[in-house]
C-alpha cells in the first residue's frame, strides 16, 4: 500500500511567509497537523501490513499452541495499535477540515459507519480492564470455573473469523477496503489544500526559495 509522504514537499506552501499574515495562526496550525496525519497514517499502514503477516502466518503454527499463543498475542498488539493509530487519524483530519472550514465534511465523518466501528473497537479496547469490578458481576468466578464470567476477557476482545473481527453489534475487516474511508479523507484534505495554499503561492514561494528548497524526500 501507499505511504504519505507529501508534507516535506508542500509545506512551505502552507505555512505563512511572515508571522503577521492575517490567517498566520491557522496556517501554522494545518501545516503541523499535516505533518502527523501522515505520520499517524504511515502507522496505520505499518500495522495493517503487520496484521496481514501475522495472521497469515497462523496456519504454521497448527501444531504448536505455545508458538500459536505467541503469534496471536502479537497480532493482537498490532491490531490494537492499528485501530488507535486509525483513530487518531480521523481525529487529525476532522480537525483539520474544522480548520478549512469545512463543516459538513466534519459532520459526515462523525456520523459515518466506518469512524463509529474504529471509535467503538479503539475504546472498548483501551478501557476493558475499566468493566473489570464486582460492582457490576464482571469479576465474580474464579479463571478455571466453567462459569459464563470466567470469558469475560473473550467477551471484551470479541471474536475473529478469517479477517473479521466482530464485538457486540460492530464487525471490522482487516481489509484494505476498510481503510479506504480514511484515505479518501486525506485526499480531499489534500484537494483543498492544494486548491487554497500551494497553487496560489507556489510561484511566489518558488522565487523566494529558489536554491533553498528542502531536499526530495
Amino acid at each position: 500500500m501507499q505511504t504519505f509522504e507529501n508534507y516535506h514537499k508542500i509545506y512551505l506552501y502552507i505555512e505563512p511567509l511572515v508571522d503577521d499574515e492575517k490567517d498566520a495562526r491557522e496556517r501554522m496550525h494545518l501545516s503541523h497537523l499535516f505533518c502527523f496525519l501522515e505520520d499517524y497514517l504511515n502507522l496505520t499502514i505499518n500495522q495493517y501490513d503487520r496484521v496481514k503477516e501475522n495472521h497469515d502466518s497462523l496456519k504454521n503454527y497448527a501444531e504448536s499452541k505455545k508458538e500459536l499463543h505467541h503469534c496471536m498475542n502479537i497480532m493482537f498488539g498490532d491490531i490494537h495499535f492499528m485501530l488507535i493509530s486509525m483513530e487518531k487519524a480521523y481525529s487529525l483530519s476532522m480537525r483539520m477540515l474544522e480548520i478549512l472550514k469545512e463543516k459538513e465534511t466534519v459532520k459526515e465523518i462523525r456520523e459515518s459507519n466506518a469512524y463509529k466501528t474504529v471509535k467503538f473497537f479503539r475504546n472498548n479496547l483501551e478501557h476493558m480492564n475499566d468493566k473489570l469490578t464486582i460492582e457490576d458481576h464482571k469479576y465474580r468466578e474464579s479463571w478455571y470455573s466453567s462459569d459464563y464470567h470466567t470469558h469475560w476477557f473473550a467477551r471484551q476482545w470479541g471474536s475473529m473469523h478469517g479477517n473479521t473481527i466482530k464485538l457486540g453489534n460492530y464487525s471490522f475487516s482487516v481489509e484494505e477496503t476498510s481503510l479506504e474511508p480514511l484515505l479518501n479523507i486525506y485526499h480531499k484534505i489534500f484537494g483543498i489544500i492544494t486548491e487554497r495554499y500551494i497553487i496560489p503561492n507556489k510561484e511566489v514561494v518558488d522565487r523566494i526559495f529558489k536554491g533553498h528548497m528542502p531536499l526530495e524526500w
